[in-house]
């Protein structure tokens, strides 16, 4: 259910473990970075075309926190605009940019397809805390170049020995995760609510936009 990594200067992921997030949460991934001025994002529903970005961009990114994030889609559609991370702002004038691993249950319904961007919503307007981990992992990284996560991560090795943070390690340890048929049980029932979310918003932005024919539809197989 999704990946967040975060990594300070000099720390990136090794390359096989792009790969594997990657294998592991195909419907989308994003980066955000610092450059030392200012704060920066690249997200692509095709895993592929962020990743490329940042092999391109291999030591400009481990010279500058980031946070990344590799999406496995539950509520809302495979899209550039649920992929994360994305923009907040708070009352306090934070701002920049977040990205969730996990189902946020109680916001399953809002104003948005995406339960993550509902619950991001709700907690930028102060409705929410996001930090007690009920809805899933979260981490930002603001306009400063901080990156500060609301629920606890885990360290691992990433290239070259330095430490990176993760929100999970299923990707990597098949015995880290939930036995199948608890997994197969809860991603159904989050698989069917959200395709019914997401299909309810494709046929509003259909009928308010026309139908863009460069989406292709997703089955599930």
């Amino acid at each position: 259910m999704c990946v967040i990594v975060t990594a300070g200067r000099g720390a990136m992921p090794t390359v096989g473990q792009l790969a594997r997030m990657s294998e592991t949460n195909p419907d989308g991934a994003g980066i955000a970075w610092h450059d030392g001025t200012g704060l920066h994002r690249y997200r692509n529903p095709d895993n592929n075309q962020t990743l490329s970005m940042m092999l391109a961009n291999w030591d400009t990114l481990t010279a500058r926190p980031f946070l990344l994030h590799f999406r496995l889609a539950t509520h809302g559609a495979t899209t550039e605009e649920n992929t994360h991370p994305f923009r907040y702002r708070l009352s306090d004038g934070e701002h920049g940019f977040i990205a969730h691993n996990g189902i946020a249950h109680r916001y399953a319904k809002g104003r948005y397809a995406s339960d993550s961007r509902n619950a991001i919503l709700a907690w930028q307007t102060g409705q929410a805390d996001l930090t007690d981990g009920s809805q899933g992992h979260f981490a930002k990284i603001d306009q400063d170049g901080a990156i500060e996560w609301l629920t606890r991560p885990r360290t691992i090795d990433g290239a070259d020995g330095e430490p990176i943070q993760v929100s999970n390690t299923r990707w990597r340890d098949p015995a880290d995760a939930l036995p199948w048929d608890a997994w197969e049980a809860e991603y159904d029932d989050t698989y069917m609510e959200g395709w019914n979310d997401g299909y309810e918003e494709a046929v509003n932005d259909m009928l308010t936009d026309g139908i863009d024919d460069a989406t292709p539809a997703r089955r599930r197989h």
